[in-house]
Parts: C-alpha cells; structure tokens; sequence
C-alpha cells in the first residue's frame, strides 16, 4: 500500500499485463466513496431501489447507446454498490466511442 496524501491507499486491482480494451467479458464492481448505502435497501431479502438507484441503473443500461462495440450482461445494485458484467465486443473498427457531434 501506498500513501496519498498522507493516507493509505490500495493499489489497482487491475492486472499490469493485460490490456482492457481486449474484446472480452468483463466483472465490474462499483463501490459507492466510504459504502455509504445510496440506492436502497434490501427488505425481505429484496433490493428496494430508491430514485438514486433508478438513476444508476438507467446510466449503466445506457452504456450499450453510448459505446457501440458494448453489451451488457446480468447486473445488480445493492445498498452500497453494483456489480454487473459489460462485453466488449471486436468491430474491427478503431472507434471505441459514438458520440454525437451534434
């Protein structure tokens, strides 16, 4: 572990030899800062999504609008984070973004 300023911090998890940007399927998991529980609850063990949540949910379903060599695959949003799977697909085109230029 190393310091910023002045606090620990933990390394990447990610592996130094391996190239993300390969066609492949990705686990994503996304911590809300100190897992401060922001989308809901859970309540007979089911996740009660609150209008933050819903928000989240929408932005990660919009992923597949914005990049066109993604899909998405099963995901999740728990009280304090989400878990879901993106696949980065091979178009065989160097355009890793579709971004409106209007």
């Amino acid at each position: 572990m190393t310091k910023y300023q002045n606090k620990y911090r933990i390394e990447s998890t990610r592996l130094n030899e391996c190239d993300y940007s390969n066609p492949w399927w990705y686990f994503v998991t996304i911590n809300t800062k100190a897992h401060i529980e922001y989308f809901g609850i859970i309540e007979k063990e089911m996740m009660i999504l609150n209008e933050l949540a819903k928000v989240v949910e929408k932005c990660w379903l919009d992923i597949e609008k914005h990049f066109i060599n993604t899909e998405l695959d099963y995901y999740m949003i728990l009280p304090n984070h989400i878990h879901g799977i993106i696949i980065l697909n091979d178009t065989g085109r160097d355009v890793a973004c579709n971004v409106s230029t209007e």
